[in-house]
């Protein structure tokens, strides 16, 4: 109403506000409506009084009191008012880099799409030099629109459109939107692909094959190949070097490990670089040398190689280039066993991402990652999780499915295999676990390790099956011992079954498995378990899998996993070692030793159990079945009284709750013995006992009573 009141030229004012959506100074509004300065400033005194403006004008421009009186203004306005208006703001704003995308804006809103195509442009780039990667992927994908739309004003401006998509593509690529940059590839690829120019058609090629391969590499290789065919064909240049850097690791090296054709395509991809002066590539390409380097054992020369990047990519602030090495550079530090070095370099990367706004990018989620699995190595889990769990609040995608891969090893560790277990689903989801071997040694070990954990070791054991498949060759078998350890402890814990069972059947097909994946190790050469310079727990796993081999052929041997311990034990990895820990003293139990042998390995695994719910419920359920206190007599505070026992429902022992949780399982009395290492009639024993305290006269009446009186909550599975 108080609009309504207003003279004309306060109308022109409020309707030119209105329409720029921002403020405004004295100058520009005499553009946008029109007025001389004299009329504008009229206006501006009539709004002022009549309280249409913000109160605020301090930096020089006037503005509409709110946003809903703008748009109710712009609302009473007619489509042709409004269109000069959005014409005129545009023309006015345009001096400004900043406001370029303001400037589409208003061009788009004024119907002049040839204007807009130019103004899309500079919106682009503007919002890539702050690193606004999604706006300048949306500003891209307009511009090739328009340009398709309008080829004569493409062409007088002199923009090359299929460039355009490449420039959406990977703008969506850095936003961490892998998959719309994966169908603006497609797209691009089918629209422009048969351009009479070679190095655009390679690039097209290029973008399409990539997205591709991320599903599987089989189905973009032949594309990836025509890339390279057509490049051949060009002047040297950055985007034939790129080609060759994505074709060596993505295709070459990952997936079929074949290490001297990817280093050669390196170092033809370094040579290009220099020649095109593609100094912003050359940091990426030394670091995937120095991954080659590592593989082959050359430790030296691949740090060599990463130092060099380094101080390439700090000297031009290099954002990409400086994740892209701490990715390689803390990928290495893990396998070296360097963990706290490795959690540092990956935190670096992830401080230097967020600082080029790329902290949505894939590489960035997988150096993310590669910090979680230094930490989760020295049993640090609330630390990773508190790192990962951020990043993993949506499915899993593309640029996220390492990190769902850490979620789901923290969801175990906190002893949630259900969410685990889900979570694992939704990873596996991915076409490319059926077709890349690099998926194959970052997620199937965990994937197998968490059905153990969740007492599934048939499932285990067709999940390392699976992944052993992707290996092609022997390059990249030695980072294979994890899984293999994990598949030799589903063998041990089906024939562990089995025989419980009485199933010579499938204890003899767990034996069997067994030898399966010994056979599959040797025709390895051996690999997987010969030592490595770059590989430093190999050790560690061949003790393991040693171990688990003797749990295979029946009882486990102690000093075997004494060993696999004080492996683990010396790279710094106490989850690893309170496994075997836990398992030395399980098989000194098994053998008939005394539970003092036991206590001390039973001790160690508890301590370094910490931050490991399955490991630490299956240490305490043994620590109770043998009797053995977990903290050792003289731990106690001297001369402190012990603690009086809390009295136990209808008068019964600890022991004797443990003896009638088992039986309420099914157990028979030999084998409630066996399991708590005594004898059948002192598990008989135990038995009359507790029908004498509860009152009744069978198995199975205790077992319902003592259902109802919620005596079962700490049953065993």
């Amino acid at each position: 109403m108080r609009a309504g009141r207003c003279a004309a030229e306060a109308r022109a004012v409020l309707a030119g506000l209105a329409v720029a959506g921002r403020s405004l100074g004295e100058d520009v509004l005499a553009v946008v409506t029109g007025l001389e300065v004299e009329a504008v400033r009229r206006g501006l005194r009539e709004l002022a009084a009549a309280r249409l403006l913000a109160e605020d004008a301090s930096g020089g421009g006037h503005r509409l009191r709110h946003a809903l009186l703008a748009e109710a203004v712009a609302a009473g306005l007619l489509p042709g008012e409004r269109a000069v208006l959005h014409e005129r703001a545009a023309r006015a704003l345009a001096g400004d880099p900043a406001l370029a995308a303001e400037v589409a804006g208003h061009w788009q809103a004024a119907g002049r799409p040839a204007e807009e195509l130019q103004a899309r442009v500079a919106a682009a780039g503007a919002a890539e030099r702050v690193f606004g990667y999604a706006q300048a992927a949306a500003h891209w994908q307009r511009a090739v629109e328009l340009a398709g739309a309008q080829p004569g004003a493409a062409a007088a401006a002199g923009i090359d459109v299929p460039r355009l998509s490449v420039r959406a593509i990977d703008a969506f690529f850095r936003a961490g939107d892998s998959a719309r940059a994966g169908l603006a590839a497609e797209e691009a690829y089918r629209r422009f692909v048969g351009q009479p120019d070679p190095a655009t058609a390679a690039v097209l090629c290029h973008r399409a094959a990539y997205f591709r391969a991320s599903d599987a590499p089989d189905a973009g290789l032949p594309l990836m190949e025509e890339a390279l065919r057509l490049f051949e064909q060009a002047p040297p240049s950055f985007d034939h070097a790129d080609a060759l850097l994505d074709y060596a690791t993505i295709f070459l090296l990952f997936a079929a490990g074949r290490l001297q054709a990817s280093r050669t395509a390196l170092d033809r991809a370094l040579e290009i670089a220099e020649a095109a002066g593609g100094t912003a590539l050359i940091p990426r390409v030394l670091a995937s040398l120095a991954a080659v380097a590592f593989v082959r054992g050359q430790v030296e020369e691949g740090f060599a190689a990463l130092e060099r990047g380094w101080a390439l990519a700090r000297a031009a602030r290099d954002g990409p280039a400086l994740v892209w090495l701490a990715v390689n550079e803390s990928d290495a530090l893990l396998k070296l066993a360097r963990f706290q070095r490795a959690a540092d370099v990956a935190s670096r990367g992830l401080d230097d991402a967020r600082q080029a706004g790329l902290e949505a990018w894939e590489m960035a989620g997988v150096v993310a990652a590669n910090a979680a699995e230094a930490l989760l190595a020295v049993g640090r889990t609330a630390a990773a999780a508190a790192l990962i769990d951020p990043l993993t609040t949506t499915p899993p995608d593309r640029d996220r499915w390492l990190a769902h891969v850490n979620r789901a090893e923290i969801d175990l560790l906190r002893g949630d295999t259900g969410a685990a277990a889900r979570r694992w689903q939704l990873i596996y989801a991915f076409p490319a676990h059926r077709s890349r071997v690099d998926f194959a040694y970052e997620s199937a070990p965990r994937a197998a390790e968490a059905s153990l954990w969740a007492e599934r070791p048939g499932d285990a054991l067709q999940k390392t099956r699976r992944a052993l498949a992707l290996y092609q060759g022997t390059d990249l078998t030695i980072l294979s011992g994890r899984l293999l350890a994990a598949g030799m402890r589903a063998c041990a814990d089906l024939a562990e079954q089995a025989r419980a069972r009485r199933d010579q059947s499938a204890a003899v097909a767990a034996v069997d498995a067994g030898d399966g994946l010994a056979t599959w190790a040797e025709q390895m050469g051996g690999a997987p378990f010969a030592d490595h310079p770059f590989v430093a727990a190999i050790p560690a796993w061949r003790a393991t899998w040693d171990a688990e081999r003797t749990r295979v052929a029946g009882t486990g041997d102690p000093g075997a996993w004494d060993g696999a311990a004080k492996a683990w034990q010396d790279l710094g990895c106490p989850h690893r070692a309170g496994y075997a820990w836990w398992r030395q003293a399980e098989a000194q139990l098994d053998a008939g030793q005394p539970a003092a042998a036991a206590a001390g390995a039973l001790r160690a695994a508890a301590a370094a159990a910490g931050g490991h719910a399955p490991l630490l419920a299956q240490i305490r359920a043994l620590a109770e079945r043998a009797r053995i206190p977990l903290q050792p007599p003289d731990a106690a505070e001297p001369g402190a009284a012990p603690p009086a026992p809390a009295p136990a429902a209808y008068g019964l022992t600890g022991r004797e709750l443990t003896v009638l949780r088992l039986l309420a399982a099914g157990r028979t009395n030999p084998q409630i013995g066996a399991e708590l290492y005594i004898s059948a009639s002192t598990a008989s024993v135990h038995v009359t006992n507790i029908l004498r305290k509860l009152g009744v006269s069978s198995r199975v009446q205790a077992a319902a009573l003592a259902e109802r009186a919620g005596l079962l909550d700490s049953r065993p599975s």
